[in-house]
């Protein structure tokens, strides 16, 4: 019983370190925080998020389930003018399929992912465009209207 307490607290301490940590949480109600998130763990239900622009000691607590999605960005302002390529021919990784989101609110995500695990609160999807201010995006499965496979 003690081994698999062990290998989760391993797997938790891999996702806190290998965090981005700059991310927007964008809530399915529309509200956006942008902040950084010490300890997302996809398959916890909640995690915490030190705002963008507060002191360092206030901390938020998000649950996914009031989510839309969770976007690690490269930048928090973003270039709003730039139009995203959503280009399916552009390359992808060995072992990820090109998908289509579409969130209950229309807006659309096109992007590569792995095998999705049922067991977890959402999908991360990568951008195809290189060059986009995501570096990823969690999608969280109760936001997400469909879900196609491209190509």
């Amino acid at each position: 019983m003690s081994g698999s307490s062990g290998g989760n607290r391993r797997r938790r301490l891999v996702w806190a370190t290998r965090s981005p940590g700059r991310v927007v949480a964008r809530y399915a109600d529309g509200q956006a925080l942008k902040g950084y998130a010490c300890d997302f763990d996809p398959d916890q239900p909640r995690f915490h998020l030190t705002p963008a622009h507060g002191s360092p000691e206030e901390v938020v607590e998000v649950w996914l389930k009031d989510l839309k999605a969770l976007f690690f960005v490269r930048t928090f302002e973003g270039n709003p003018e730039y139009d995203e390529s959503r280009d399916l021919y552009q390359s992808r990784p060995p072992g990820t399929r090109k998908i289509s989101l579409e969130f209950h609110d229309g807006e659309l995500l096109v992007g590569y992912t792995t095998a999705r695990d049922a067991r977890r609160f959402g999908v991360f999807v990568s951008p195809l465009d290189p060059m986009s201010n995501n570096r990823r995006v969690f999608a969280v499965t109760s936001a997400v209207a469909r879900m196609e496979r491209l190509l």
